[in-house]
């Protein structure tokens, strides 16, 4: 007979400490902090079993988050609140658990779930550029980027995949961009395309932070 097998999608935030930490390092601590509570994960099959977690893109290197997302598949079945208290007394301070769901199937991956993600950009933008900025941006009816693509260089029409853009103060953006899998937009890609087209050579970005992302089954 088959083992049962439970999942959680827990939601967790990436702080200052490892915002240049890889993907794939990152998936490491995840690992090493499920071994050290002694949560009894699932294991895939064969000659070399991992661990069954999912997450969702990988947050681009030198970002920090509070919102990110990933889907636990358990041998026993954890209250979600209980596999956020063992995991979060064995993560490092910078990493933190927020909150978790169990999941019933069906239901979409992490991926597949989202819609739209927000983000805080600090930039060095003076109130004047950012003036310039949000009325070009208003009064544009496109902008155009150029994205890298499997097949070459693809010029993309990006406004239609940008929710919300404002101005904050004091250097600071918030950018609302599309997250899906068929038109996942970068902040800074949009951000710079915004800002080299209204602002050229004048503005830098300073440092993004993910604040929120319309995430089905969101936490």
């Amino acid at each position: 007979m088959e083992n049962p097998e439970f999942i959680c999608r827990l939601k967790y935030e990436r702080g200052e400490d490892v915002r240049f930490v890889s993907h794939l390092d990152f998936v490491k601590v995840f690992e090493r902090a499920l071994r050290r509570a002694a949560v009894r994960v699932a294991y895939s099959e064969g000659f070399n079993p991992r661990m069954l977690l999912v997450f969702g893109n990988p947050l681009p290197v030198g970002f920090t988050s509070c919102a990110e997302f990933v889907d636990i598949k358990t041998q026993t079945d954890y209250a979600p609140e209980e596999l956020c208290a063992l995991l979060n007394s064995h993560l490092p301070a910078p990493v933190r658990i927020i909150s978790g769901v169990r999941l019933v199937k069906p239901y979409d991956s992490i991926v597949k779930s989202v819609r739209y993600n927000t983000y805080r950009i600090f930039s060095d933008a003076s109130d004047s550029d950012a003036d310039n900025i949000i009325r070009g941006y208003n009064d544009a009816e496109g902008i155009e980027t150029v994205k890298k693509s499997k097949s070459g260089p693809k010029t993309v029409e990006i406004k239609q995949l940008i929710r919300r853009f404002g101005y904050d103060g004091e250097g600071g953006f918030t950018i609302e961009t599309c997250g899906t899998q068929e038109n996942n937009l970068r902040p800074d890609v949009a951000f710079n395309a915004i800002t080299g087209r209204f602002a050229p050579g004048s503005v830098g970005i300073l440092h993004i932070h993910k604040t929120d992302s319309s995430v089905q089954l969101l936490l």
